[in-house]
């Protein structure tokens, strides 16, 4: 009872070990785990729906052309309209208080440079635009509008474009290839010129040989692709802000157009690895994967006060006093107290990795119970492991530092080596084959085959049994390393007892 007694105050002692690796390295991976658990438990919409961004149109060219108009109602779908009164004060304090994502100025005179930028093939003139500093949704914005406006130049070039019949009937005739069809073909033509004057109904009449169909996809024979520089050049009439006024309302309309503006939908496409996870139980993957994550904690809080304890009672007159004493059960006892002392642990992580799974709305009673234990099972083996890892490090007498930098590199090799921080199949084959020579991979794959994870098949209880068994051996092999170093240490006191030097008085 005194060992006992000794143990859980020398743990008690280290308490600071056990607050900083056990709970809040637990309570970091338990929010890796939430955030992990709740995204795949994530409804995904079948549209895409964009957030609308903050747009500003300050108009200085008093609607000329209905362009402020007709950019206010191309961007009303996609954007949220903010009223700006256009003076100094308002256009700074909105862009500094990041009010809009998007500010767009028509200067005066802009309906005037459009029109002739259209007629004289020029370049367009640009809107003054005042993006957002803390986001990029102003630089899309920003792109609706150069869209906008594209797309009334092209409207306006549509519907005010005019070729000549005779031209355009020479062309016809030329890409046709036929001399006995050119009066008819003439005809076609005209009626096809008069159908891009907005002049003719474009119908045909019956009888006529021209088929315009056929020169879509080549010439006459079929050899030759149309040629749609070779067409002829047509002329632009006199423009008017009429005309560009109704440009941009059919451009406006273009944005509300189902048929022309069809919803981009989302097709909910999964790897073959995420279906083989969640192909059996994904309440269950989400379970396995919260306990997967106690091989931190569990290692770094284990090793580490095993260690402790270990050295605290292999050193000085405590060690002496052991092993003159007649009993040869304080050892058993001490290992006792740390073992109960592991299995609190692997409780209270399957409690709270039972908890959080159902705090995420799943139901919990739909993993089964079978690989609740079996999972339970291997848990109390890898916590076994870790502590039969600190047994060995007391028995090599390792100090303080030495523990705790040792907890720490190989917890982390045992932590990305497990597949918990990113999956295996990113993994090249050598970190793989590396991996399978560390515990954590072979206790992820054990609750794997427990929870049936990755499998549609469900729970394998052999491949449970090989995985927790292999576990299982990293611990009887710690043991025995561990056994060799304190049977080599107190066979050989003065090849490892530091150098004292006592001064004692005469």
């Amino acid at each position: 009872m005194n060992t006992c007694k000794a143990t859980v105050r020398v743990l008690l002692a280290h308490r600071t070990y056990i607050i900083i690796y056990l709970v809040l390295m637990g309570i970091m991976m338990f929010t890796l785990s939430w955030s992990q658990i709740t995204a795949a438990n994530r409804t995904v919409a079948d549209a895409y729906e964009p957030e609308k961004v903050n747009v500003a149109v300050v108009d200085r060219d008093a609607n000329r052309g209905g362009i402020a108009d007709g950019l206010r109602d191309y961007l009303s779908d996609s954007a949220t309209l903010v009223e700006l009164d256009d003076d100094p004060e308002s256009l700074q304090q909105a862009v500094a208080s990041n009010w809009t994502d998007l500010i767009v100025i028509i200067p005066r005179g802009y309906a005037d440079d459009f029109i002739e930028a259209v007629r004289s093939g020029g370049d367009m003139p640009k809107v003054e635009t005042v993006t957002s500093y803390t986001s990029g949704a102003g630089t899309i914005g920003g792109m609706n509008v150069n869209g906008f406006l594209s797309l009334t130049r092209i409207a306006l070039i549509g519907e005010n474009v005019q070729v000549d019949d005779s031209e355009l009937a020479a062309w016809y005739a030329k890409m046709i290839g036929g001399t006995s069809s050119g009066s008819s073909a003439g005809g076609s033509a005209a009626g096809a010129a008069g159908q891009m004057n907005g002049q003719m109904s474009g119908q045909m009449a019956a009888g006529q040989n021209g088929d315009w169909s056929r020169l879509m996809n080549g010439s006459a024979d079929g050899s030759t692709a149309i040629d749609l520089d070779s067409l002829p050049e047509g002329s632009l009439s006199d423009l008017t802000t009429t005309d560009v006024q109704a440009a941009a309302k059919r451009a406006a309309r273009t944005a509300h157009d189902a048929k022309a503006n069809r919803p981009v939908a989302v097709e909910n496409v999964t790897s073959q690895d995420d279906r083989n996870a969640g192909a059996a139980n994904p309440v269950a993957s989400g379970f396995g994967d919260t306990m997967k994550t106690a091989i931190y904690p569990l290692f770094l809080t284990l090793s580490v006060c095993v260690s402790l304890v270990a050295r605290v009672f292999g050193t000085g007159e405590l060690r002496r006093r052991l092993m003159a004493t007649p009993s040869a059960s304080i050892g058993l006892k001490r290992m006792s107290v740390l073992c109960g002392f592991a299995l609190l642990i692997c409780m209270g992580y399957l409690v709270v990795a039972l908890g959080l799974t159902a705090a995420t709305g799943a139901n919990i009673a739909s993993i089964p119970v079978g690989g609740v234990v079996m999972t339970f099972v291997s848990i109390c083996m890898f916590a076994l492991m870790c502590t039969a890892c600190g047994f060995m490090l007391g028995e090599f007498g390792a100090s303080d530092t030495v523990a705790n930098g040792f907890a720490n590199v190989f917890g982390l090799l045992i932590l990305f080596a497990s597949g918990i921080a990113f999956p295996m199949s990113m993994m090249p084959d050598a970190m793989v084959a590396v991996a399978k020579l560390t515990p954590g991979w072979w206790y992820c794959t054990a609750i794997d085959e427990a929870l049936g994870a990755g499998s549609a098949s469900g729970m394998d209880m052999a491949g449970w049994a090989a995985a927790t068994g292999i576990v299982a051996l990293f611990a009887v092999a710690f043991v025995c390393v561990g056994l060799a170093a304190g049977r080599f240490r107190r066979s050989r006191p003065n090849a490892v007892a530091s150098t004292v030097t006592q001064l004692a008085e005469a």
